[in-house]
């Protein structure tokens, strides 16, 4: 059956569906050389649309996910895209159509996000519903796909990409926004955090009704720790975290998540400032023990990615861009009806950070910056070890939102900063960095970082290597694609030296 890409906000622009797979062996390399000792790969999912849902819309998180693939290998690069291939897409590959259905996927407004129950009829019955299209990390010497809450971590081989299928874990994860609908069938978080000397993962699972969240610290062996947390204040939308070396630290912001909302017909999503910001201390070494609640003294704001952490003396600083308002279309702001307005058009963010004093509770908001800034990274070895390195996508304030337009690299010890504009009026969207290092036993924040554009109006993507002795001199290696890359959210490095 054949069909036209829809007239939607989700599928222009930068948002335009890459639909096909691809493989491109020894890319071309427009400018420099890629370091001949860096060996591993950058990979990144999105959802990705592929033909209309049941209902004939395009939720954004209903959408199938896709990974894309950059290997690096003595200066050679190979690039793949692949459709993770989860239950839901391969029932759907084998009906030629769309089979399932949302209870919020009957909108053709700013309110489908593909979030509320699913209807079960005929062959969905059984069958996860789980798209696994927002973060990609490694574990387990796999790279492992996942949405936020929604299915079960999906395992992908990182040379093929092939999907390698749901992760031997899943039956000891708990149930995320939506019923198990079959054994291994789970939810997991799109941003766990790691310890690479343990080879710990640290992830938890969210849901709109109590308890709200379950901890979940999987070890190399497969085996999982979980606790609910029955004291947590209320149905957010629990993204990202902090790790540090005692603590997981989870902020309840009033950003909601409820899915009795759309029989109102409302959105699956609320922003009610009113609620304070509370942050749950979990202890890191013993889940079991006891959980620590603080309220952050600040008006009305939102931390959607975290950057890192910091303990001094009683003192624990927690860094990541902070917005105005979450990054997502709400009632207050659109009518039944309107179009879908996406993520930096509506809110704007900059770089900043929230104290806590461990001894007295004592709490702290400090703005670190003017530049908007989001998509943080860090040097993952480091992760609940301190830092000192920031990596952000920077950009310009543009009306309500921003436009990202740069490459930013900040010394959080000094907060000074270098800045290297990637496009100024072209059309082009300057995607989420990660960082690699020089060699698997450099300092902190010594190596390069990978920044995908995909200059979509051109029909071209690119990978830019940057040095971080000096990013300001600009790429050192340049590597074409001859496609638009389809939009993707998040993405890690997996090394090959390590």
């Amino acid at each position: 059956m054949g069909y036209p890409v829809p007239e939607d906000a989700r599928l222009k622009g930068p948002f335009q569906p890459m639909r096909f797979e691809a493989t491109v062996d020894e890319c071309i390399v427009t400018e420099g050389e890629i370091p001949k000792d860096l060996a591993g790969g950058f990979y990144r999912v999105g959802p990705t649309w592929k033909r209309p849902n049941a209902q004939g819309t395009n939720g954004l998180l209903s959408m199938d996910g896709m990974v894309q693939g950059l290997v690096l290998e003595n200066g050679r690069a190979d690039f793949r895209n692949r459709w993770v291939r989860t239950p839901k897409y391969q029932l759907e590959q084998s009906q030629g159509k769309g089979m399932f259905r949302w209870a919020d996927g009957d909108w053709h407004d700013w309110r489908n996000f593909g979030l509320g129950e699913v209807e079960r009829e005929g062959l969905t019955c059984g069958v996860p519903a789980g798209t696994n299209n927002v973060n990609i990390f490694p574990f387990q010497g796999k790279m492992i796909a996942t949405a936020d809450s929604l299915g079960a971590p999906i395992a992908i081989d990182p040379i093929t990409l092939d999907t390698v299928g749901v992760v031997s874990w899943s039956p000891q994860l708990s149930a995320g926004l939506h019923e198990k609908a079959a054994f291994g069938d789970a939810g997991f978080t799109a941003h766990p955090k790691w310890d690479t000397d343990t080879g710990v993962l640290y992830g938890w699972t969210y849901r709109d009704t109590a308890p709200y969240v379950t901890m979940h610290f999987v070890h190399p062996s497969g085996t999982v720790e979980s606790r609910d947390l029955h004291d947590a204040p209320y149905n957010a939308v629990a993204h990202d975290v902090w790790l540090t070396q005692d603590h997981v630290v989870m902020p309840f912001q009033p950003f909601l998540v409820d899915k009795a909302r759309i029989a109102q017909g409302r959105s699956v999503y609320a922003w009610e400032p009113e609620l304070p910001i509370v942050l749950g201390l979990i202890p890191r070494h013993d889940l079991h023990g006891e959980v620590r609640w603080v309220t952050l003294d600040a008006e009305p704001q939102y931390v959607m990615h975290t950057m890192s952490a910091n303990v001094s003396g009683s003192t624990m600083t927690l860094d990541g861009p902070i917005f105005n308002r979450p990054p997502f279309p709400f009632e207050q702001d659109f009518a039944d009806g309107d179009d879908v307005a996406l993520f930096f058009s509506i809110a704007k963010s900059h770089l900043g950070r929230w104290s806590v004093d461990l001894e007295t509770g004592k709490t702290g908001v400090e703005q670190l910056s003017d530049r908007p800034s989001e998509l943080p990274k860090v040097d993952e070895r480091f992760y609940g070890k301190g830092y000192r390195w920031g990596y952000q996508v920077g950009g310009i304030v543009k009306r309500d939102g921003m436009s990202m337009n740069s490459l930013v690299v900040t010394d959080m010890s000094t907060l000074s900063d270098q800045e290297y504009v990637i496009r100024t009026s072209q059309p082009a969207a300057v995607l989420e960095a990660t960082f690699a290092p020089r060699r698997p036993d450099a300092p902190e924040g010594d190596g390069y970082i990978i920044v995908p554009v995909s200059w979509w109006a051109e029909n071209r993507g690119e990978y830019l290597i940057f040095d971080t002795d000096d990013i300001k001199r600009g790429p050192i290696a340049r590597i074409e694609l001859p496609f638009r890359l389809g939009w993707t959210a998040h993405g890690h490095w997996m090394d090959f030296r390590s």
